[in-house]
């Protein structure tokens, strides 16, 4: 019983540490880096469920708005800090399916190997919207524009997601529309709004509260269902055009060989904010699903998307710069 005893309190001696540190994190500000600028998808996102640890936990978590290079620039940032999980960022579709297959500085960075993939938060839906104020009211206007002055049409983009989006899109439903590259979504969108482009495909949280107001008009949804939040606006599936279903998504990472009680904080954090009724809400008012995902999983899924965005950049015959 002696030895029992003695085996129990040295079992309990090595995990106090552990523990003690659990309990401790976070013992300073964190810096949350976004890649990505204040008012895109990402960083409505990171806001609502960054805001709502900060109310459960009153832990001081600093949003660090770093846009440019598809995410590239901010995603260094995250690479080169200690992995203390105090430095974190959101992924994305953007940042890690799509983007690496886009730009070399992204590719350079390695994100699906060299980051930690703490979980995934929510997916999305991608829309093709056009200028309400504008001549494409639908699918079949930008398809008889693009037949009658072939090579014409424009469209935008802030974001690897939307520029693979587009490029699907103009491809499959013959539109063969020349890119516009933005530093983000909101700047391509401010440019459809003024009518310098044609159509831009961008993830569902980026247009809602345009396409809810009247001033942007969404003629597709690259998805395989309606969506509730939209449910007028028709399929890509509906329409007959076939092979361009794409679906976006946003998660939590932070740099590679992240120290467990960060980790354990962060994905207890997330999981607690995932499952409010109240930031589930918030997050279906900016177009985005709750779609909660930790661990191994979340990682497998991290490589599979990558390996499917992948396929559709090929497809389009996009090439990275």
């Amino acid at each position: 019983m002696k030895m029992l005893g003695k085996a129990l309190l040295a079992a309990v001696a090595v995990l106090l540490p552990t523990v003690a540190t659990a309990q401790t994190f976070p013992a300073k500000p964190i810096k949350f880096v976004v890649g990505f600028p204040a008012g895109s998808s990402i960083d409505e996102v990171s806001r609502v469920v960054m805001d709502d640890i900060r109310k459960r936990t009153g832990a001081v978590i600093v949003i660090d708005n770093r846009p440019g290079a598809l995410g590239a620039i901010g995603m260094q940032i995250v690479e080169q800090a200690d992995p203390d999980g105090y430095t974190m960022m959101p992924s994305s579709s953007a940042t890690h399916s799509s983007g690496p297959h886009l730009l070399r500085a992204l590719q350079g960075l390695e994100p699906v190997t060299k980051l930690s993939h703490v979980g995934r938060l929510v997916r999305f839906d991608i829309a093709v919207v056009t200028a309400s104020a504008g001549a494409y009211k639908d699918v079949a206007s930008l398809v008889a524009a693009a037949k009658a002055k072939p090579g014409d049409l424009t469209y935008g983009y802030g974001s690897g997601t939307g520029q693979v989006a587009g490029a699907t899109f103009g491809r499959v439903a013959g539109l063969d529309g020349r890119p516009i590259p933005y530093k983000g979504q909101p700047a391509a969108l401010m440019d459809l709004l003024g009518q310098r482009i044609d159509y831009v495909a961008s993830d569902l949280g980026a247009v809602l509260g345009h396409v809810q107001h009247g001033t942007l008009k969404a003629v597709a949804l690259m998805a395989e269902k309606r969506s509730s939040i939209l449910p007028d606006v028709p399929t890509v599936a509906e329409l007959g055009i076939a092979g361009a279903v794409l679906t976006g998504w946003i998660g939590i990472d932070g740099p590679a060989k992240l120290a467990e009680p960060a980790r354990l904080w962060w994905t207890e954090q997330l999981e607690k904010s995932i499952a409010s009724p109240e930031v589930r809400e918030k997050l279906a008012k900016i177009g985005m699903e709750a779609a909660p995902l930790f661990g191994a999983s979340f990682a497998t899924f991290v490589e599979t998307e990558y390996g499917r965005w992948g396929e559709q950049v090929k497809q389009a015959g996009i090439q990275a710069e």
